[in-house]
């Protein structure tokens, strides 16, 4: 059976139903459900929601799939400590997909004027959005000249029955290909799929050089080739086991009003005049799930982290051949902070990692690199050791007027910022040894049997 969003939940339930939280109350895409999701973000509780009964008799809504290290993990077959590196594995074992002649994602079908984006349940997550957003939207595109198809992440804006408003990273693919077209005074056709497989998910956000298709990259992110459909207006192949296909032709030459958003660093990007997506049709499901990722939340942030640290391990192993393991965490919204831990073997090794590491990832801006006695998984772990192991006038190391993120708040013109690094390594020739219970001891004392309570 081909890996899809309702047969993740349906496993999910069963290896760990406490992870999965049904609401059977009515309640309204708009601001309610991010009313509870924001609840339970201050509680730390961060279950994959299910909300089943959706004002208006809407499909229902799936949120935070991928809201945790240990759900992508179990996605992955793997341990939370190893998603980089499974990904990487996976991400070079590339498999090629198969079209097919139908698939459940075609199951009901609406052309044309016959589309009405507001029957979708589209989620109004805060109160500086002037309309709902797509958020779990995937957008395909292909090269005119090459047929590689591209996928990424891009917000979408309902404008109208039938018009979207995208915003587009400057220089990213989609971004590219969009331009290619509108010199041609041609749109871009696209399909923005909805409801997926995590892994699916997670394939989708790899980086990977232009001439790449990124199918291929998913289907062997999900170990099993993709399944595709022709899409009914547009000339694309379309993943069949998704919930929801949107349709549609980007527009050459048309700019529109879209925003204000509120992106993953918790803050609210200004509105501007951004590229038109003019729908064609929508496939679906005949009981699809509508899935959302609401924006700024952990799920968010947390589900670029993976395919970040995968290509910043990478590029940090070029350096640092003995880099040990990499966390993108959450407090710098999965992006903008990168711990890493290397076994030093010479001097000077944790500053060639930090300059690898920015120089491999545009939005990064703060790097810490520690021993490989210290967790970078742990935050309290990694600020101890800058704590205790760094001193500003031989360890810091500052970069100004680099290439951001103009979604960073703090950045100037164009995304324009400051980076820096922290080498938070013991020098190599002695150190005040860390304190510790002698291994012998440690393994023979079982909390169990002497505080059964606390042991759980």
């Amino acid at each position: 059976m081909a890996k899809d969003l309702r047969g993740f939940i349906a496993e999910l339930e069963e290896k760990s139903p406490e992870d999965v939280a049904r609401v059977k109350k009515l309640v309204s895409p708009r601001y309610e459900m991010s009313a509870i999701l924001t609840h339970l973000e201050r509680k730390k509780r961060l279950p994959l929601l299910y909300f089943e009964n959706v004002e208006g008799g809407r499909a229902p809504v799936v949120i935070n799939a991928m809201a945790s290290r240990p759900l992508m993990a179990m996605a992955m077959e793997t341990k939370p400590e190893d998603l980089a590196r499974k990904f990487i594995e996976r991400q070079a074992n590339v498999i090629p997909p198969v079209e097919v002649s139908d698939g459940p994602v075609q199951e009901a079908i609406r052309v044309g004027d016959d589309v009405d984006l507001a029957e979708l349940p589209m989620l109004t997550h805060y109160d500086v959005n002037v309309a709902p957003y797509i958020t779990a939207g995937i957008v395909v595109a292909q090269d005119p000249d090459t047929g590689v198809r591209n996928t990424s992440y891009n917000r979408l804006m309902m404008a109208g029955k039938r018009e979207l408003r995208i915003f587009m990273a400057i220089g990213r693919h989609l971004w590219t290909l969009h331009n290619k077209m509108e010199r041609r005074d041609q749109p871009l056709p696209v399909a923005i799929v909805i409801g997926v497989h995590p892994l699916f998910a997670l394939g989708a956000q790899a980086f990977t050089p232009a001439d790449e298709d990124e199918y291929a990259v998913i289907g062997g992110m999900m170990n099993e080739p993709l399944r595709l459909v022709k899409a009914r207006t547009v000339p694309l192949l379309v993943p069949a086991d998704a919930e929801l296909v949107v349709e549609g032709r980007m527009l050459p030459h048309v700019r529109r009003e879209e925003g204000p958003f509120g992106e993953f660093t918790g803050h609210a990007v200004e509105k501007d005049d951004r590229q038109v997506i003019e729908v064609t049709a929508v496939t679906h499901r005949k009981n699809y799930i509508f899935q959302d990722i609401h924006a700024g939340y952990t799920e968010h942030k947390l589900m670029g982290a993976v395919p970040r640290e995968a290509a910043l391990l990478k590029a940090v192993r070029n350096a640092v051949p003995t880099v040990k393991d990499v966390c993108m965490p959450v407090s710098g919204n999965c992006r903008f902070h990168a711990y890493i831990s290397i076994t030093k073997r010479t001097p000077g090794q944790a500053k060639n990692a930090i300059c690898a590491a920015i120089a491999s990832d545009m939005l990064l801006k703060h790097v810490v690199v520690v021993d490989d006695d210290i967790d970078v998984f742990d935050e309290e772990a990694v600020l101890w050791a800058v704590s205790n192991r760094f001193q500003a006038d031989r360890g810091l190391v500052v970069i100004a007027n680099a290439q951001g993120s103009e979604l960073d708040p703090t950045a100037g013109p164009g995304g324009v910022n400051a980076k820096m690094g922290i080498d938070a390594t013991k020098p190599l020739g002695g150190f005040p040894p860390p304190l510790r219970v002698p291994d012998e001891v440690m393994n023979r004392i079982r909390l169990e049997d002497f505080l059964p309570h606390f042991a759980k």
